[in-house]
């Protein structure tokens, strides 16, 4: 299982292997040379300008110290400026005709951009306006922050892109947000990081606009956009960021820990781990006629300077699941703002949150704040529609030094104890929290008060008090057989709508993505 992912890395660049070429960057080549394993290209400048669909570009080994004679392009829009180290505005042709750009093998280069400081212009490193690429394993670091007002630099920026994949990319140690998409849809953004990120140039060196993770979709036109597996820590304003974004957005089986803070313990911005929403608190938001309702699904949320989960003035409904909360000043905030026109904050309605689970927040109590119950389709929890008792005993390790341990070879999550709750905690056999869906065939669900759809592996089933009174089950609208009052799932992929009904009524839901 740990080769799968390079394995369909390969795959894809080399399924049309018999008409594509195979280029060469190295730290010893020269941009005069052919580009081939003996001869490689010194910059992946030169590289761009030869790819075509199909074609794969590997970086071998080492540091690569971009100089400013490197920048592809200076654009103005207005008054900004923005120079484009590397624009990525080559195509694919399709999933199985992909531009590729990797480290060579197991190698892993490091695009270094300490020396690029252009006067007065924001920075992207990686500029992508190109669709069906693919990076994977390559380390940006030392980018830099000229501008003294209100500004930011980008690690990685996905603007007109479609249908590319970001894997296993590590963006840290310099002063731009890791990753950044405004536009394209169907983007996978897999196993990458984002760490020890500080701006102390900009806005007097609070750091407030240097998140890990940052998506800003500009229409309801770009869906299918995806943050997995990735982490984000010690970047100095906010982990995950979906401010103003227009179009539903996923994020699933991230860890965003330590954020608001700099890797030398000083504070900075705000410092939230997921900031899932919202459109700001002005008198005319730039929200979209039908507000997305984001997905925040498998996620931990450890030590961040403000909220732990945070709905952040959303104009509607999150779905949040399995989610875990440990040590934040408060592990889960549903604030909401009350529309569009009224710049009202109240307490969070159109949430779904089932099988989330809390521990410790930093403020006594704070489990879960800001939410209007009667206005939120809530089960499961740990601290809501019950509040459980949750001790440390519950858990295999609270050591937290873990998350940061190196990940698997493929890129994946390392595997940690951290947080992980025991076999025999009845948080585990409730399928609550980020790292386990639940026990066996023969654990008791009775504990429940209601009955509710729980989904392990390829079946979906009702659990709980009354779950015999279930008959019926739908997905996505459509009646399916239903036996044992169990479903396969098995052939179902992407976001699906399970539903189970009653004879007289009853009726139980639960959004899951496949």
């Amino acid at each position: 299982m740990k080769r799968i992912s390079l394995l369909l890395f390969f795959i894809g660049c080399f399924l049309f292997s018999l008409s594509a070429t195979n280029y060469f960057v190295a730290t010893n080549g020269s941009d005069s040379n052919s580009g081939t394993i003996d001869k490689p290209f010194a910059t992946l400048g030169k590289a761009q300008s030869k790819v075509m669909a199909g074609d794969t570009v590997y970086i071998r080994q080492g540091t690569y110290r971009v100089t400013e004679a490197e920048i592809m392009e200076h654009y103005t829009a207005g008054s900004t400026t923005w120079s484009r180290v590397f624009k990525m505005s080559k195509s694919g042709t399709g999933p199985d005709k992909r531009i590729c750009y990797s480290g060579y093998k197991n190698e892993r280069p490091v695009f270094d951009l300490s020396a690029v400081k252009p006067e007065n212009e924001r920075v992207i490193v990686f500029y992508v306006s190109g669709s069906y690429l693919h990076f994977r394993n390559i380390e940006v670091v030392g980018t830099q922050v000229t501008i003294v007002g209100h500004t930011q630099s980008e690690c990685f920026r996905n603007e007109g892109g479609s249908d590319n994949i970001y894997e296993h990319l590590s963006m840290h140690d310099g002063m731009a947000i890791g990753f950044y998409i405004v536009t394209g849809k169907n983007n996978l953004v897999l196993n990458c990081d984002a760490y020890n990120n500080y701006d102390p140039v900009s806005d007097g060196g609070k750091g407030g606009n240097v998140d890990g993770f940052g998506g800003h979709l500009t229409s309801p036109q770009y869906t299918g956009n995806v943050f997995r597996g990735c982490r984000a820590w010690y970047n100095s304003d906010d982990g995950f960021d979906l401010i103003n974004c227009q179009a539903v957005f996923t994020i699933d089986n991230c860890w965003s820990f330590l954020n608001g803070y700099t890797k030398d313990g000083g504070k900075a911005g705000d410092g939230t781990g997921f900031k899932s929403g919202g459109y700001g608190m002005s008198d005319n938001p730039k929200a979209p006629s039908v507000i997305p309702m984001h997905i925040v699904q498998y996620c931990l949320a450890y030590m961040n300077k403000n909220k732990g989960f945070y709905a952040n003035h959303h104009l509607g409904g999150i779905a949040w699941y399995n989610n875990t909360g440990y040590q934040n000043p408060s592990n889960f905030c549903m604030l909401n703002r009350k529309t569009a026109s009224e710049a009202v904050d109240v307490p969070g309605y159109g949430h779904i949150i089932k099988n989330n689970l809390s521990h410790t927040p930093r403020s006594s109590g704070k489990h879960i704040i800001d939410v209007n119950q009667s206005e939120c389709e809530i089960a499961n929890n740990s601290f809501l529609p019950v509040d459980m008792a949750v001790t440390d005993d519950d858990f295999v390790s609270l050591d937290a030094s873990q998350l940061t341990l190196p990940r698997k070879s493929d890129g994946s999550l390392p595997y940690v104890e951290f947080l992980r709750l025991k076999t025999n905690s009845k948080l585990y056999n409730a399928g609550m929290g980020c790292f386990l869906t639940g026990g066996g065939e023969d654990t008791s669900y009775d504990w429940l008060e209601d009955a509710a759809i729980l989904v392990e592996g390829n079946v979906a089933k009702i659990v709980g008090n009354g779950a015999e009174a279930f008959v019926y089950f739908y997905i996505n609208g459509k009646a399916v057989s239903f036996s044992d009052r169990q479903v396969d799932l098995s052939a179902y992929k992407g976001e699906i709508d399970l539903k189970a009904t009653t004879d007289n009524g009853g009726v139980t839901k639960l959004k899951v993505i496949r």
